[in-house]
C-alpha cells in the first residue's frame, strides 16, 4: 500500500485524514509543520504522497513540497488549501502538484488522491 503523509497544524483535519487514509488501506504518517515532515523523511525514507496544507508555521506547503521534490523527486504532492493558490502557478513544481481546496468533502479528497497515486512519479 501506498505510503502518505499529512502534513497539517490543525490536529483536527490531521486526525480526519489520517483515519479516512487508513480506512481504505494506506499506511499514513502525520506532521504537524514542514521541520516534522522533513524529519519523518529522513528517518523512513520517501513517501509515495505528502499531503500538505499551504498554510503552516514558519516554512509553508510551497516551501515544503520544494525541498522534498528537489530531496525525493519521485514524491507525488497534494496541498490544501481554504485560500487561492495563485503561488501555486508561479512555483516551479506547479505541473507536478495538485491542490485540494479547504472544506472538502472525504469522497472528494479521496478520489483526488487515488487519482494522483495512480499517476506514474515525475
Amino acid at each position: 500500500m501506498p505510503r502518505i503523509l499529512v502534513v497539517d497544524d490543525e490536529q483536527g483535519i490531521r486526525k480526519l485524514l489520517m483515519l479516512m487514509l487508513r480506512k481504505v488501506g494506506h499506511t499514513v504518517f502525520a506532521a504537524s509543520n514542514a521541520q516534522e515532515a522533513m524529519s519523518l523523511m529522513a528517518d523512513a525514507g520517501p513517501f509515495d504522497l505528502l499531503l500538505s496544507d499551504i498554510i503552516l508555521p514558519t516554512v509553508n506547503g510551497h516551501e515544503l513540497v520544494r525541498r522534498v521534490m528537489t530531496r525525493y523527486p519521485g514524491t507525488r504532492c497534494v496541498l490544501m488549501s481554504a485560500f487561492d493558490d495563485t503561488d501555486c502557478q508561479e512555483c516551479p513544481f506547479a505541473l507536478r502538484c495538485r491542490v485540494l481546496q479547504k472544506p472538502f468533502a472525504q469522497r472528494d479528497a479521496l478520489c483526488l488522491i487515488e487519482q494522483v497515486l495512480k499517476e506514474a512519479p515525475s
